[in-house]
């Protein structure tokens, strides 16, 4: 077999696991339901798979899976891939939402005959007790009433004596009455809406999954070819058979290839670990709200606050030891231990019958977290020059707010369907699983940075107004900023909690988030990157305004509309404002004189030590109320950002500091 056959099997075999894996997930996803609702839809999924896997079958078969060059066409891969996995999904979609929609309202008139049989043979003076009793989602209430239109009997003690309205649901009872059911206009279509919602959270989150592992396959197969094929065009003869902008294409595809392993699938360990890690993350505060508090007298509202903060403390006690791991023992132990540690907590947390030990599990999985956090930041150092070390960045954001958007939605769907208990299992695996990626690769020990005389000689004095404006900068700027990260994982649980909605509408506010996080950014980059002087400064200022604006939206009103427009404006305020704000505290004289490394493991260490003091900031509000307190935060928060533009202004114009 030539290699290019080898190469397309590969390729077909990953592109039907994957078609595979989303329709497993899909029938995951409705296991519970009856088999009158899901026969059809499942006969139809089936079918599709089977026709999906056929076509993909074709593509590698015959089709232009590989230019004209030998190099893999990855474009043509991803869509037709994409398509065939959006044309499953959007047909089976319409397909549950027909047949659920028909159960549901055959399940109304269902409800209304047996309430109808069970009524009539009811003695009359017990009447109302039952009726009441009969009630469920769909009806609201039940009155039996005369020929006139009089109430006799209700389920609403209130309506009786009064004159009813004649409804489409108002049938003979007892010969002589009538007996009539209000059905609630809205529980037909809320339903469909939940379904459809879960349905267009899994669509969105297999694009974002089959992407991945399709990069995965390109990546893993392109290296080799890579070199092949530069290797081919090195002779003379072939050499002159192509121009010369094709061939310097090639040889750039060789050095993007020729990165240490580490560095090259970086997105890929990136978005494994966290997709496993993230399954569990929307539901946490719940879980710690619903535990056996072992201390008396603590806020439930608190306690929920406890095992995030305890998570992210030991996360900062992580990135001082991994640096060392990584410099005298290369990035694959420090990386594989906090999986390691990551996996065991999780299935701790499973296992946590109270607060105490929920919260050392959490705990437990923080330092885990730190190891593989603080490794993944360093494998972009890996890179030959600084091109790489840029590409690195860039493919570790990518992978980071992929693996979240899917683990976070997905997670939020199973545990709505499974229980919390099942989802911790299944993270703690997945998270396990992803060491058999890790192992594979090359070992690597991190390079030592080399020395300067700014960060190894004497440290240039610095003023009290400098340290006084670094002072003010983190206080009444980077923790607003770093506090409000508690929004999306403390307070949106809790909210959702409190309003009747589920843990699948966290999970879908905290995708959202992350889309806008990762779509957005660029875009607004390249408008802030254009503005000049006091105009680029002051954007500071408007992304912690609009921080603030977006945890007012909750305040406006009781709905479960308005917590997903605060995620959305909070994904598009992180877009650019993390840059923004690390690149203006970086430029302070003070943090200047410190030198670039220092200055990066403060601000790190700043960042954290501040999202860990976050779900009690939260915790505290709520004391005033879900709507109340997060209003009071937010008012706070804008009054911070106009103190500091107050201050800063005022010290420009007096030429003492920046």
């Amino acid at each position: 077999m030539t290699t290019n056959k080898k190469t397309r099997l590969y390729l077909y075999i990953g592109s039907v696991l994957t078609i595979l894996v989303v329709s497993a997930f899909l029938v995951i996803l409705n296991i519970n339901e009856p088999v009158e609702y899901t026969r059809v839809p499942f006969s139809v999924l089936a079918i599709l798979t089977v026709i999906s896997c056929i076509a993909m079958t074709l593509f590698f078969a015959k089709g232009p899976v590989f230019d004209i060059h030998g190099q893999l066409e990855s474009t043509n891969i991803n869509a037709m891939l994409l398509t065939v996995i959006i044309i499953i999904q959007i047909s089976f979609f319409f397909e549950i939402i027909s047949v659920k929609n028909q159960l549901l309202n055959y399940q109304v008139y269902s409800d209304i005959r047996n309430d109808i049989n069970v009524a009539s043979t009811c003695r009359e003076e017990k009447l109302d007790d039952l009726l009441e009793s009969l009630c469920k989602d769909s009806i609201t209430e039940i009155s039996v009433t005369d020929m006139s239109g009089t109430i006799l009997h209700s389920s609403d003690k209130n309506l009786i004596g009064s004159t009813a309205e004649r409804t489409r649901y108002t049938y003979s009872f007892n010969k002589k009455n009538s007996i009539r059911f209000r059905v609630d206009p809205f529980f037909v279509r809320n339903k469909i809406k939940s379904i459809s919602l879960n349905l267009l959270t899994v669509l969105v989150t297999s694009v974002f999954f089959s992407v991945e592992i399709v990069l995965l396959m390109i990546m893993n197969v392109s290296k080799g070819m890579t070199r092949r094929i530069l290797k081919e065009y090195q002779d003379k003869d072939k050499r002159s058979q192509i121009p010369e902008d094709e061939y310097e294409i090639i040889k750039a595809s060789l050095e993007n290839a020729d990165v240490p392993s580490a560095l090259y699938y970086i997105r890929q360990i990136a978005f494994l670990f966290y997709f496993a890690s993230r399954l569990s993350s929307s539901f946490i505060p719940i879980v710690a709200k619903s535990l056996n508090n072992p201390i008396k007298g603590m806020a439930a509202t608190t306690a929920a606050g406890i095992p995030q903060s305890a998570e992210t403390l030991l996360t900062c006690s992580a990135i001082f030891i991994t640096t060392v791991m990584l410099e005298k023992k290369g990035w694959k132990f420090p990386f594989i231990s906090g999986l390691l540690l990551v996996s065991a907590g999780t299935l701790s947390s499973a296992l946590s019958t109270n607060l105490f030990l929920f919260v050392l599990s959490r705990a437990l999985v923080g330092l885990g977290y730190g190891f593989c956090w603080m490794t993944l930041r360093n494998l972009s150092l890996f890179g030959k020059n600084a091109k790489q070390q840029l590409l690195g960045f860039a493919l570790l954001n990518a992978g980071i707010y992929s693996g979240m958007n899917c683990g976070s939605s997905l997670g939020a769907i199973l545990a709505d369907v499974f229980g919390y208990k099942t989802v911790f299992f299944i993270s703690a695996v997945f998270t396990l699983m992803t060491s058999v990626f890790i192992i594979r690769l090359e070992n690597a020990l991190l390079p030592k940075a080399k020395s300067n005389e700014t960060e190894t000689g004497q440290t240039a004095k610095i003023s009290f107004n400098e340290n006084f404006s670094v002072f003010l900068f983190v206080i009444l700027m980077i923790a607003p900023a770093s506090i409000a990260a508690s929004f999306l994982s403390y307070y949106l649980p809790l909210y959702f909690d409190s309003m009747g909605g589920s843990i699948t509408d966290v999970g879908r506010s905290q995708m959202l988030y992350g889309i806008l996080l990762v779509y957005a950014g660029p875009t607004l980059s390249v408008f802030i990157s254009k503005l000049k002087g006091k105009s680029l400064k002051r954007i500071n200022y408007v992304y912690n305004l609009i921080i603030a604006l977006s945890l007012l939206f909750p305040v406006m009103g009781a709905s479960l509309f308005l917590p997903y427009v605060s995620a959305c404006l909070l994904g598009t305020a992180d877009s650019f404002g993390f840059g923004v704000q690390n690149n203006y505290f970086l430029g302070l004289p003070a943090v200047q004189k410190l030198g670039p490394s220092k200055s990066l493991s403060v601000l790190s260490f700043i960042k954290k030590m501040l999202e860990m003091i976050g779900p009690f900031v939260f915790a505290a509000a709520l004391t005033l109320g879900y709507r109340a307190g997060i209003g009071a935060l937010a008012v706070a928060f804008a009054i911070m950002a106009i103190a500091y533009f107050i201050y800063s202004e005022m010290m420009q114009k007096s030429g003492t500091v920046r």
